[in-house]
């Protein structure tokens, strides 16, 4: 009856729990996912500019570093056509922490416009490129990506004006006006980035910022000497001088046997660009380049041949080295055209090399002794270039504008700079250890012999093998502590970032600099 009736009864279905339970997270996301998903979005950010990725044959092209034994892959190229692309872009990125660097003339020795490793995004300025010269004031606003020929044929043509930068014409203002920027006319006005009174930078959190002397101006410090670990900057304005109406170049050349006498031939240059003579007379500037069997020294003195002639550096610089002078006046582009083709500088031209690179500052306070002198010639002399490779020295007389201000005025440590020495190594790809070896043992040799004595490095001259423990110090010497301070206000995610960037030698501790 009971199972009769129970028979009889609607069935009862069984009561389902609604309440959650536990969830399995989604595995987290691989590099290339990310890469890809943030493409994707990069893509769909509206951005006006190109993007180029790998697959594509201008990427393929655009990504060939100029030194080929760096060479990274960028996750994607994006060609900004207006500050606004830039910011649109830093806000993708940061978002899926991909690693920004910009690139303005590509001329990174280590390829950090490239990124210095695989993944990051690349901003390239190249159309940020417009000169405009304020006919009242003299002030030149000049875009991020501008290169330095157009700088130099702009300013002249809006105005004869001028501002102090290098001589290769294929580098980028965006760089070279924030790691320092040498050049001949540095000792009469400075570094390129003392003549910079304001930019419009795009930070980390995607806003387009001014910064200046009052305003931002802890970050307009830290952009003087160390941008690219800060912002990516779009446009820059000037101070600009009135272009010299003529400048008059000398050359002579030393032919040398040992090394003892390479030498007392180099000790003889340091002692003379040393001297009040030259120290007083700003309009004067001295290079010398060591070259197999030799030593050139050139340089200029801003005003006319006789000008030159009657100048008591040029004066005590025949009594000292007893040589024949070779004198060239030319005018102010014919000049510039003249130090762009000169055979030493065609080392940093537009043309794909696989290089190394080392380089040290000597200072005005601690010249370098014969000791050291000696031991670097004696390494030369008993180790030589390996096979199939080449070297030249080039060591640069600084001083004058530059160290009138102290080394902390901006990021940039080296105002107390008598000289800056960057050794240029040339070999084949894949890049021989033993070249590597040769051009870190050449300053080697020096610092081993001046243990007291602390070198820096030019940051222009970047340096990948520098171990993480030095390179902070070495590129920015005190200046440095500061420099972390405002990272973190500005950046504490590392959204600008490459392997020698500012609190970097954290994140990458422990990886090898990128060589094929």
């Amino acid at each position: 009856m009971g199972s009769l009736f129970s028979r009889l009864l609607p069935h009862r279905a069984k009561r389902v729990s609604t309440a959650p339970g536990p969830t399995t997270p989604p595995p987290p996301r691989t590099p290339a996912e990310t890469q890809s998903e943030f493409v994707t979005a990069l893509s769909h950010a509206g951005i006006k500019g190109g993007i180029k990725t790998p697959g594509h044959i201008d990427y393929d092209i655009d990504t060939i570093p100029w030194n080929l034994r760096c060479a990274p892959k960028p996750v994607a190229v994006l060609y900004a056509s207006n500050p606004k692309d830039v910011q649109l872009a830093v806000q993708v990125a940061a978002k899926f922490g991909i690693p920004i660097q910009p690139r303005s003339g590509g001329h990174s020795f280590a390829s950090y416009s490239l990124g210095g490793r695989s993944g990051a995004l690349v901003i390239d300025l190249a159309a940020l490129n417009d000169v405009h010269v304020d006919q009242k004031t003299w002030r030149a606003t000049i875009g991020g990506g501008t290169r330095l020929d157009k700088v130099t044929k702009e300013l002249f043509a809006q105005g004869k004006r001028t501002i102090a930068h290098g001589t290769c014409p294929q580098v980028g203002i965006g760089g070279h006006a924030t790691i320092g920027g040498q050049g001949p006319l540095s000792r009469m006005y400075g570094l390129c980035l003392d003549h910079v009174v304001e930019v419009e930078v795009v930070v980390a959190d995607g806003s387009i910022v001014r910064a200046n002397g009052s305003k931002n101006s802890d970050l307009f410090w830290a952009l003087l000497g160390a941008a690219a670990s800060f912002g990516i900057i779009t446009s820059f304005v000037f101070e600009t001088h009135p272009a010299p109406t003529t400048v008059t170049h000398y050359s002579f050349q030393l032919t040398i046997g040992s090394p003892s006498e390479l030498a007392a031939a180099f000790m003889a240059w340091q002692s003379f660009v040393s001297s009040p003579v030259v120290v007083n007379d700003r309009q004067f500037n001295s290079i010398v380049n060591i070259l197999k069997g030799g030593i050139l020294v050139q340089g200029t003195r801003f005003g006319t041949q006789a000008e030159l002639e009657a100048s008591d550096a040029h004066i005590e610089m025949c009594k000292l080295f007893k040589v024949d002078v070779d004198i060239k006046q030319l005018d102010w582009l014919a000049s510039i055209l003249f130090w762009a083709t000169n055979e030493v500088y065609t080392i940093s031209g537009g043309v794909s090399i696989p290089a190394y690179m080392k380089s040290f500052v000597v200072r005005q306070s601690t010249p370098l002794p014969i000791t050291a002198v000696e031991s670097w010639f004696k390494y030369m002399n008993r180790h030589h270039a390996p096979p199939d490779s080449t070297f030249v020295i080039v060591a640069d007389l600084q001083g004058g504008r530059t160290s009138d201000f102290a080394n902390d005025a901006t990021a940039y440590a080296h105002r107390d700079a008598l000289y800056t020495v960057c050794i240029y190594g040339l070999a084949t790809l894949p890049f021989p250890d033993d070249v590597l070896a040769f051009l870190s043992g050449m300053v080697d040799s020096v610092a081993d012999a001046t243990p007291d004595i602390t070198y820096g490095v030019y940051p222009g001259y970047v340096d990948p093998l520098i171990p993480k423990s030095k390179w902070p110090t070495q590129y920015w010497g005190s200046n440095y502590p500061r420099l972390l301070q405002i990272k973190n206000k500005y950046d504490p995610k590392h959204v600008f970032a490459n392997p020698q960037s500012v609190g970097s030698e954290s994140d990458f501790a422990g990886t090898a600099p990128l060589s094929p």
